[in-house]
C-alpha cells in the first residue's frame, strides 16, 4: 500500500461535525472552518498496528477532506476534531 493512500471508505451517520481547531494565536486567515462529517476512510500508514487507520471525512471550503489532506493543503499545525453537531 501507498502510505497516506486512501484504501477504503464508508458513509457516516448523520449529526457528526468536524472542527479545525489551531494554538492560541496561531494564523488561520484564509483557513476555512470545519463542516459536516460525511464518511470515515481506512487510510494505508506503515506507522501503527495493522498498517492502516480510520480517519473522517468532512466537508470544509466547497470540498471534503480527510484530516492529513487538510493539514497539507493549510498547514500541519491544525487539528480537526469530531464531536456532535448542533
Amino acid at each position: 500500500m501507498i502510505p497516506g493512500a486512501v484504501v477504503g471508505m464508508v458513509p457516516a451517520l448523520a449529526g457528526l461535525r468536524a472542527d479545525v481547531t489551531a494554538a492560541p494565536g496561531t494564523e488561520t486567515a484564509g483557513v476555512p472552518g470545519g463542516g459536516v462529517v460525511v464518511g470515515w476512510a481506512l487510510v494505508a500508514d506503515e506507522g501503527v498496528v495493522g498498517g492502516a487507520r480510520v480517519v473522517p471525512v468532512f466537508l470544509a471550503g466547497g470540498r471534503a477532506w480527510t484530516p492529513d489532506q487538510f493539514r497539507q493543503e493549510h498547514g500541519q499545525h491544525l487539528g480537526v476534531v469530531v464531536g456532535q453537531a448542533h
